[in-house]
């Protein structure tokens, strides 16, 4: 009996040691590689240290502070929606129906010469999380976005990937219908919602990275004409707090 106790505890204690490691990690150099996670560094609207495949002129709200832009959130008692440890700005990156801005997107190399040691010893793994949120919180609404974490080797083609897809249709008004809903106009109060996936990460990886896009595939407009509604035409999606780290297993 003893011995079964005794086993009990032992296999319990690494169960708790094993989980500990896994919430806490003991990162290798930063716990995040990401330059300007959160929005915070900006000019005219555009996120520093970020790049783009599309003109910056083209969308002028890459980057909001909270609560400024459509009033979305509010930083008194009730922090609806906000992420931890929010900071003042987040990603702000808008879709619609007109050709020039179905597709957007931002993306930034990360630099991990440091792991490359470590991965010729050990198993390393990439563990990468991101805060997002959408303005129509709509199903029906065929906007989407996807986050790409590349692996790429010394020639810079990708050998491996962590891939994330959100659609408006898993987010929600969190007070919806509501008296305070109704006293601020119908405003919709978003929820930014954490993601985070892990990988381990490919021996020949000697650069990372980091591609965040957004599109509205919808076929052609009806026209000008017709009754649509800005949340069959468009959608914003909203992020903060990107981070990448790595760990040995």
């Amino acid at each position: 009996m003893r011995k079964l106790i005794l086993l009990y505890f032992l296999t319990m204690s690494m169960f708790m040691v094993g989980q500990t490691k896994q919430e806490n990690p003991s990162w290798i150099g930063k716990s995040n590689r990401i330059l300007n996670p959160g929005a915070e560094l900006n000019s005219e609207g555009a996120p520093l240290l970020w790049k783009t495949d599309f003109s910056v002129g083209a969308e002028s709200n890459w980057v909001s502070p909270y609560g400024v832009t459509s009033h979305e959130w509010n930083h008194g008692e009730k922090k609806l929606g906000l992420p931890t440890n929010p900071g003042n700005n987040y990603f702000r990156l808008t879709v619609n129906k007109y050709e020039e801005t179905r597709k957007i997107n931002l993306f930034q190399l990360v630099n991990v010469d440091d792991i490359h040691s470590a991965l010729a010893s050990d198993t390393v793994i990439a563990v990468f999380q991101a805060w997002i949120g959408v303005n129509y919180p709509n199903s029906s609404n065929c906007a989407y976005t996807e986050i790409k974490v590349l692996f790429t080797n010394t020639e810079g083609k990708g050998i491996d990937s962590m891939y994330i897809k959100k659609t408006p249709g898993e987010f929600k008004d969190l007070d919806a219908g509501t008296p305070e809903a109704e006293e601020r106009g119908f405003n919709v109060m978003h929820e930014l919602l954490l993601t985070k996936i892990s990988k381990e990460v490919p021996k020949g990886t000697k650069q990372m990275l980091v591609k965040i896009q957004c599109e509205f595939p919808c076929a052609k407009f009806k026209g000008e004409d017709q009754d649509e509604t800005e949340a069959e035409l468009s959608n914003i999606f909203f992020f903060d707090n990107f981070s990448l780290g790595f760990y040995k297993k």
